[in-house]
């Protein structure tokens, strides 16, 4: 199956005009018309390497044996399954943290976006099986490798971080991304996200409801300017994970036409602290 599916993306690739393209083949598994599953042995001979996922939670569903698995051609009808594609267990698990992600496509691709509350942005996407770069919606079962990048901008030395997640099984993968998600919106400073989806938006309000966690809101990020703690000494006595720091900007200076860099902002400004996982303000 492995072999019948590279060949035929090959022949997809290499078509040039003339007769209908060759479908790309797609391996599938499980009840009715099947779901796409992935080749992920946990060992040598292992008896069922194909790997079914929960597209919610990332976690495998069903492993199946050779013998219980077939090819079927990418047409209309599965070209991209909702709930199997690669984005949608990270988008959920992202939620369910406070972290609602903005789903984008454009020329390069498809892409997921995140702007935290210091003005940090990250984009995060996908590339399948075949090596095909910037996709998310392809699925699970033709997960290659996740990667991310994250820039801050606004503060010198204007740092980033692009790691990549790549070791060929989803789990492993998406845990990591999410992983890595969460930690720098610990850092950074959750934020609601105008263009998310109402299910994502809602999971993260409910995850602030729930935990006390701030997230702030767009009027909160023309009243203040954020930044990291960096490791200093918070009010409490803590160090810097779970804080932000901030400056309450006065009101004149709010304006969304205003471009102040951030020692105006603190030259001009009064210094507050939040704590991110309590929403209280110090």
């Amino acid at each position: 199956m492995i072999t019948e599916r590279n060949a035929a993306y090959q022949a997809h690739r290499n078509h040039h005009g003339g007769n209908e393209r060759p479908p790309l083949l797609r391996v599938m598994a499980g009840f009715s018309t099947g779901c796409p599953v992935a080749y992920e042995p946990r060992r040598k001979s292992d008896p069922r390497p194909w790997v079914e996922y929960n597209g919610d939670t990332g976690t495998p569903r069903f492993r199946y044996t050779g013998r219980e698995c077939w090819t079927a051609p990418v047409d209309d009808h599965n070209k991209i399954i909702t709930r199997q594609a690669v984005s949608r267990s990270v988008y959920r698990r992202l939620a369910a943290a406070g972290i609602a992600c903005e789903g984008h496509s454009d020329s390069a691709g498809s892409y997921a976006q995140y702007t935290f509350a210091d003005n940090s942005q990250v984009t995060w996407s996908g590339t399948d099986l075949y090596g095909r770069e910037v996709l998310n919606h392809h699925p699970i079962g033709e997960h290659g490798s996740l990667s991310a990048h994250w820039m801050q901008e606004e503060q010198p030395p204007h740092t980033k971080e692009a790691p990549e997640f790549a070791t060929g099984d989803y789990g492993t993968d998406s845990a990591d991304l999410v992983a890595w998600m969460i930690g720098l919106a610990d850092r950074h400073g959750r934020r609601h996200q105008e263009h998310a989806t109402q299910e994502d938006t809602d999971a993260a309000l409910a995850w602030q409801q729930a935990t006390g966690g701030f997230i702030a809101t767009a009027a909160d990020c023309a009243r203040y300017r954020f930044y990291p703690v960096d490791g200093q000494a918070t009010p409490e006595g803590n160090l810097g994970e779970n804080w932000l720091a901030a400056v309450e900007l006065p009101a004149h200076l709010t304006q969304p036409t205003l471009r102040l860099s951030d020692q105006q902002a603190r030259e001009a400004a009064t210094s507050v602290v939040f704590h991110q996982l309590t929403g209280s303000t110090h």
